[in-house]
């Protein structure tokens, strides 16, 4: 059996490592370089035979991580009945960066909670759980976001991309 302050050591590093998939982690870009340099009418255009705008994703991943917010302080949001439900139609391309980065930080902040990681949501599972799957969401459609731009032509952004 493993020390007491191990295993929280261990949680720890899993948290930090969890919570920077909510940046975009350390093997990605981030979503602050993947969205520098838009302005609203680039973050609305939808490339030629792709089925979203950078903002309709940025709306999509905004949704459900105000959702999860929204559970984790005790409220019961409904579930969209229909995937389509959890794709919001963007408005206002500012507010809606700042309450992505908001959100985003909020839960790259839970997610390096030790002890709030460790209680358990209401499906009975700790909320370590549902957080690695968000993180997971957010990466996914990160890369989405870097595609988009790519077909675009607006990549890589100002301060320029990864490369090797």
């Amino acid at each position: 059996m493993r020390e007491p302050s191990a295993v929280s050591g261990q949680l720890s590093a899993f948290g930090a490592a969890v919570g920077n998939l909510f940046r975009g982690g350390p093997a990605n870009v981030s979503w602050e370089r993947a969205l520098e340099g838009l302005n609203a009418e680039d973050a609305a255009r939808v490339p030629d035979r792709l089925p979203h705008s950078v903002a309709q994703v940025v709306a999509h991943v905004q949704f459900w991580q105000a959702y999860l917010l929204d559970v984790i302080a005790g409220e019961n949001p409904p579930a969209p009945e229909h995937a389509a439900g959890g794709w919001p139609e963007p408005e206002g391309w500012e507010t809606l960066r700042d309450a992505f980065f908001r959100d985003l930080e909020a839960l790259r902040t839970l997610t390096r909670d030790v002890d709030f990681t460790a209680t358990l949501d209401r499906k009975e599972r700790p909320w370590a759980v549902g957080l690695t799957n968000f993180g997971g969401h957010s990466v996914y459609h990160l890369g989405q976001v870097v595609s988009i731009r790519q077909a675009l032509g607006l990549w890589p952004p100002p301060s320029g991309g990864d490369t090797w």
